[in-house]
């Protein structure tokens, strides 16, 4: 840790009972943090980077919070009901009416789509025989708007009938973004970018929350991903389970393929790597030019998640047992050079950077979490109750 770290204490929540009381819960226990989330999107230069330029700001809000309901709520409540009941609840238990929270939801759908490409996460998954342990383990980087950096949850949720799961989100969401279930399927959540549109728009996160709640697997999660209805961003996700099986899903609203391991682990940054999903990808050597903060204009596309992959890929070379230390070690990492940027692996920009890091054990239901970059703060240990 270096000589400007920050201790920043993981606190973890724990919600059961029915989805609707779950939600209730969420919503009371984070409803100060709601509503300052309100009050950024408001201002938000994320946010306001997607209004038209002579559209006033109150209207386009008012606009997109119309069309946010619009378009998410009958998606939502037809094919993820339990979900749906959960959003329901937060809005219930924060004191805020369901359009709005509906237009939070929406924010996993329109930050860095189709406008910019700011977003950055660093997932890193190694096999048993990979690890000094013997055992899977799986780390992430989440990297996203700085704005957004106050509003993280780390959760427990304990459903009647379901299975329970741990794992971090954002305070408005009933979604998973990173985590684990009670039987050890893990999975982390990678953005990335294609020229799709959407045929149905239930936030990802909402899609993850549900397959953790019902599949045990892999094999499972990997057929519930691919027949799921979904919208949100396009993704790379890493699955994992206790008996040492791991995947990575590379998805869009409308296409699936998935990816083995190469040499006992996984890297995913946030362009795919098999050549079905290349085909619907933007190009590698597209530049970005547009209304976008100054540390991002005139960049290639995929320039930062190229160099991640190509550095992890260095530092794993020839490694053969990886242990804790290691994979903490790669999370910290600002390059050969040690000079911290938008494009090290542990991330620092004035618009966005590194904003929380996990570590999952899937083999001993746990998981590590710090909030902030690596390279200043440490990890608190979290198991299920």
């Amino acid at each position: 840790m270096d000589s400007g770290a920050v201790m920043t204490k993981v606190e973890s929540h724990t919600f059961s009972g029915d989805d609707h009381e779950m939600g209730v819960q969420q919503g009371r226990a984070v409803r100060g943090l709601i509503f300052d989330a309100i009050e950024q999107i408001r201002t938000s230069e994320a946010v306001m980077l997607m209004k038209p330029r002579l559209l006033p700001a109150p209207l386009f809000l008012m606009m997109a919070k119309r069309r946010a309901a619009k378009l998410l709520k009958g998606d939502i409540f037809e094919y993820y009901p339990r979900q749906a009941q959960r959003l329901e609840g937060i809005a219930e238990g924060a004191g805020i009416d369901l359009s709005t929270i509906l237009f939070m939801q929406s924010m996993e759908l329109l930050i860095g789509k189709p406008d910019f490409r700011l977003q950055a996460c660093t997932s890193l998954g190694f096999s048993p025989q990979k690890t000094t342990t013997k055992e899977m383990i799986v780390a992430k980087n989440f990297d996203y708007v700085n704005d957004f950096a106050p509003y993280h949850l780390t959760r427990e949720t304990i459903p009647k009938e379901r299975y329970k799961t741990l794992g971090c989100t954002m305070a408005p969401l009933p979604g998973m973004v990173d985590g684990m279930n009670e039987h050890g399927l893990t999975v982390t959540y990678n953005l990335a970018y294609t020229t799709e549109r959407p045929k149905y728009f239930a936030p990802l996160s909402m899609v993850l929350q549900e397959m953790l709640e019902t599949c045990r697997s892999v094999d499972e999660a990997v057929k519930f991903l691919t027949y799921a209805k979904r919208g949100g961003h396009d993704a790379l996700l890493m699955l994992a389970d206790a008996d040492g099986h791991m995947r990575t899903v590379e998805i869009t609203s409308n296409h699936a393929s998935t990816r083995e391991m190469t040499d006992g682990q996984i890297i995913n940054t946030n362009h795919y790597l098999t050549e079905e999903m290349q085909q619907l990808e933007i190009p590698h050597n597209a530049v970005y030019i547009g209304r976008v903060p100054k540390e991002l204009i005139d960049v290639r596309v995929h320039e930062s998640s190229e160099q991640r992959l190509k550095r992890a890929q260095e530092l794993l070379k020839n490694d053969i047992g990886i242990d804790e230390s290691t994979i903490i070690a790669i999370l910290r990492d600002h390059g050969r050079d040690d000079k911290p940027s938008i494009n090290t692996i542990c991330r620092h920009g004035d618009y966005a950077s590194t904003l929380r890091s996990v570590i999952l054990y899937p083999n001993k239901r746990a998981m590590k979490v710090l909030y902030g970059n690596p390279c200043r703060n440490e990890y608190d240990e979290l198991t299920f109750s």
